[in-house]
């Protein structure tokens, strides 16, 4: 062919014969390149970058075609690299991982004189078409350099793609149960443009899903590093149609299930609560008349409970549904409070029954009546084994209290009454009043001891109601919904 054209040559001008030289030239290079291919042997002597300015020349690939494939099936896995939040408080995560991608284009096969060789093209990753994947999640991006990390040709056409990319997750935790619940994040792949009938995805690897429908789990770095960040399960899924609300949509998920630092919380919320619960309670060992140490204690275990509950609470979301926060803080608030106002009614009686002309002016205290009321009570449930009915033993004793209550506040008055009627100039008239205990009690009157027992009482009553409530606490959102809450984002 080339004598032929030499021999046209002699006879045609200059200008034309130049012309017909860049044809031949053409039609040479023409015969080597394909579209579905590229059909000459590579010599081994031939670098990545030579072969791929050569594959990848703009006159027979352009990255903005599509391979020819009817759909474009992408195989997809993906590697975790480090997980972490910035509190154990938080709800939001950070996720750090590797997705891997394999497809196939045609037009990239080629042959080499080295046989299984692949071609490394990181630095021509811009020339190459790439599956236009989009991950749809709650949160956002964290730039990360770099963040394309391998790219393999083969020579089959076969690309394997590696990119690296970093999550910022605002999970969705079960705030009712809040800290014993167990966050749930999840991301989905999907791509901007393409159909399902043009470009599917597939897990592949490790993240493959069973036929049975059984889901596939994440690959972890051997270097996986976590920072706050407890996972205790993830799952790899094709999206629900649900879920593929933009279209038919090829979409493949990836879930994560995390956990709290349980002991965090019992060292810096649960324990302290309890140690000033519990200190509030001293307040009944002490001695009534002991006001400043009463009042310190009850005071200072209240500031300080404040002062806890809300730095604590400060880090949290702040929402209204906090139910067992809620129900922790107010009933140990509660407790503390109300160890303080029994301190304070104990005060003010034992200075009742201590006063002379209180006790002389009014006989009749309606709280001590009905701490009378009830020591009779208990005091008869005592007795009560030794009749054959205890229903009919206590109507008997309640009967005989209240008569006997009405005979003493009788006697009193009848009492009082001759007293000053035949009281004379030269007796006090403090000496008409119990100076005993023994002496007020066998009066009618109310006496110190009776109001002791108030605190007597609240030493039994106030630590076993709490002990019960925080039996309660911790067996329903610890051990059942917490477990409860693992279980149900397994299934």
């Amino acid at each position: 062919m080339f004598k032929d054209l030499t021999t046209v040559t002699t006879h045609l001008p200059k200008q034309a014969a130049l012309f017909l030289a860049l044809i031949s030239i053409l039609i040479s290079l023409s015969s080597g390149l394909s579209s579905a291919g590229y059909h000459r042997r590579f010599e081994g002597a031939q670098s990545d970058k030579e072969i791929l300015d050569i594959i990848l020349h703009r006159n027979r690939y352009d990255k903005r075609i599509k391979p020819p494939l009817q759909p474009i099936n992408v195989n997809v896995s993906v590697v975790l690299l480090s997980l972490s939040s910035p509190d154990e408080s938080s709800l939001h995560y950070e996720v750090e991982f590797l997705m891997h991608q394999k497809w196939i284009d045609p037009r990239l096969a080629h042959s080499h004189e080295d046989g299984v060789r692949h071609l490394y093209g990181l630095s021509h990753h811009t020339q190459i078409w790439k599956p236009d994947i989009y991950l749809i999640k709650h949160g956002t991006f964290k730039s990360i350099s770099p963040t394309e990390v391998s790219l393999k040709l083969f020579q089959n056409g076969t690309v394997f793609y590696t990119m690296r990319r970093h999550l910022v997750l605002n999970c969705e935790g079960d705030l009712p149960i809040f800290p014993f619940d167990s966050p749930m994040c999840s991301f989905n792949i999907e791509s901007v443009s393409n159909t399902r009938d043009q470009m599917s995805f597939h897990w592949v690897g490790p993240n493959a899903v069973d036929e049975d429908g059984a889901a596939g789990s994440m690959g972890l770095s051997p270097v996986l590093k976590n920072h706050n960040a407890y996972l205790i399960h993830n799952e790899t899924l094709y999206c629900d149609q649900g879920e593929e609300w933009r279209g038919d949509f090829s979409c493949l998920q990836v879930r994560l299930h995390f956990t709290r630092d349980k002991w965090f919380y019992y060292t810096t919320v649960f324990v302290p609560g309890l140690i000033l619960v519990t200190s509030s309670f001293v307040t009944f060992w002490i001695e009534w008349n002991a006001e400043p140490a009463r009042v310190m204690l009850g005071v200072t275990t209240m500031l300080n409970f404040f002062t806890t509950s809300n730095k604590f609470r400060s880090k949290l979301p702040v929402v209204s549904n906090l139910t067992a926060m809620n129900m922790w803080d107010g009933t140990c608030m509660f407790f503390i409070y109300a160890s303080f106002l029994e301190f304070i009614l104990v005060n003010y009686l034992a200075r009742w029954v201590q006063d002379p002309e209180q006790q002389k002016n009014k006989q009749e205290n309606a709280i001590l009546d009905s701490l009378r009321v009830v020591t009779n009570t208990l005091d008869m449930k005592e007795l009560g084994g030794h009749l054959h009915t205890l229903g009919g033993n206590i109507e008997h004793r309640l009967k005989d209290v209240n008569q006997q209550l009405h005979h003493e506040k009788k006697l009193d008055q009848h009492v009082l009454s001759q007293e000053f009627t035949h009281a004379t100039p030269s007796i006090p008239s403090n000496h008409s009043t119990p100076t005993t205990d023994e002496e007020a009690s066998n009066n009618g009157g109310y006496t110190l001891h009776n109001v002791k027992k108030i605190d007597n009482y609240s030493r039994r009553i106030f630590p076993t109601t709490y002990i019960l409530f925080v039996l309660y606490f911790f067996i329903r959102y610890h051990a059942i919904e917490g477990a409860l809450s693992i279980d149900y984002h397994y299934y």
